[in-house]
C-alpha cells in the first residue's frame, strides 16, 4: 500500500498554509471520500456473503437455498438495496443464504469464469436461485423489477421456505394450504370460523388484525363461488388493481396492497411456479 505524506495540522490555517501542503488538500479530500464510500458499501451488504470463483461451490452446497446476485464489482442503487434489505429481513433463516458475486470486466477480470459458466448477460444485476433440490438454477424473471417484495414472492413460489409478504401471517398461510386442498365444505367453514375467532382475540392495535379479516373474507368468497379458487382470487386482484389505478389516500393504497399480498398466498397454492408478481410497498 502506498503511504500518504503526513500533512501538519497548520494546513487548516488557510492562507498561512505552505503552498506545498496546500497542494495535498485535494488528494486528502479524495482519500476521505473514498474511505467513506468503501465504508458505506460494506454496510449495504449486511446479511449477504461475497462469493468468488474459489468459494462459490464450497459455500452454495452448504445451504438448501442460495439466492445469488451477479453484479458489478461495486454494486449500488435501488436494486442492490432491495436485495440486501431482504437479506437482512430473512437473516434468521438458516436454510437460506443471500450471496453477491462481483464481476470485473477489467484488470484481473474477477469472476468472469462464473459469468461464463452461468450465462450471465452484461445487463447487471442478474439474480439466480440455487438449490440442492433442482438441477439448474432458477432465474429471477428479467422482465420483473428487482424489488424486495418481488424477490420475496420469487422465493415463496420457488422454495418450500416460509417467505411471507408484508401483511401475510405464517399460521394463516398454513390454513390456506389446508383450505384449498380440502373438498369438504364443512371443514372449510370450520377453518374460516377459526381464523375469525383468532382475529377477534387480537388487540385492536395489532398490525395483523385486518389480515385475519382479509384471509377469512377471501376464503368465504371462494367457498360460496362456483368458480375455481384461483379464478376467484385473480378476479379479486384484478378488481383491486383497477381501484389502485385511481386516486387514493396513502393509507388506503397501503391497505389494498397488503390485501393483494395476502391473495398471493392463495395463488401460490394453486398456480404453477413461474415468475414474481407483487405490489410494491
Amino acid at each position: 500500500m502506498i503511504g500518504l505524506p503526513v500533512v501538519p495540522p497548520y494546513w487548516l490555517a488557510g492562507e498561512n498554509c505552505p503552498a506545498m501542503h496546500r497542494d495535498w488538500l485535494p488528494l486528502s479530500a479524495f482519500v476521505l471520500v473514498l474511505l467513506f464510500v468503501v465504508k458505506c458499501t460494506a454496510w449495504t451488504a449486511r446479511g449477504c456473503v461475497d462469493l468468488d470463483s474459489s468459494t462459490f461451490d464450497k459455500v452454495v452446497k452448504k445451504f438448501r437455498y442460495t439466492l445469488v446476485k451477479f453484479d458489478t464489482a461495486f454494486p449500488y442503487g435501488d436494486k442492490h438495496e432491495a436485495f440486501t434489505s431482504l437479506a437482512q429481513q430473512t437473516v434468521g433463516n438458516d436454510e437460506l443464504l443471500f450471496a453477491l458475486v462481483g464481476i470485473k470486466d477489467y484488470g484481473e477480470k474477477d469472476n468472469t469464469d462464473l459469468e461464463r459458466r452461468f450465462g450471465i448477460p452484461k445487463e447487471y444485476p442478474v439474480v439466480k436461485l440455487f438449490s440442492h433440490t433442482i438441477d439448474k438454477p432458477i432465474d429471477f424473471p428479467s422482465n420483473e423489477e428487482i424489488s424486495a417484495d418481488n424477490l420475496r414472492l420469487f422465493l415463496k413460489r420457488n422454495t418450500d421456505l416460509y417467505i411471507g409478504l408484508p401483511g401475510c401471517v405464517q399460521k394463516l398461510d398454513d390454513f390456506v394450504h389446508v383450505f384449498l386442498h380440502s373438498s369438504d365444505s364443512v371443514e372449510q367453514q370450520s377453518i374460516i370460523d377459526q381464523i375469525e375467532t383468532l382475529g377477534k382475540a387480537l388487540d385492536e392495535t395489532d398490525k395483523f388484525k385486518t389480515s385475519y379479516q382479509t384471509y377469512a373474507a377471501l376464503m368465504r368468497k371462494i367457498l360460496h363461488s362456483k368458480k375455481p379458487p384461483s379464478v376467484v382470487v385473480q378476479d379479486e386482484m384484478d378488481r383491486i388493481g383497477k381501484i389502485l389505478q385511481g386516486k387514493l389516500s396513502d393509507t388506503k393504497r397501503h391497505d389494498l396492497k397488503l390485501r393483494t399480498n395476502i391473495m398471493q398466498s392463495f395463488l401460490s397454492e394453486s398456480t404453477p411456479i413461474t415468475s414474481a408478481h407483487s405490489s410494491e410497498l
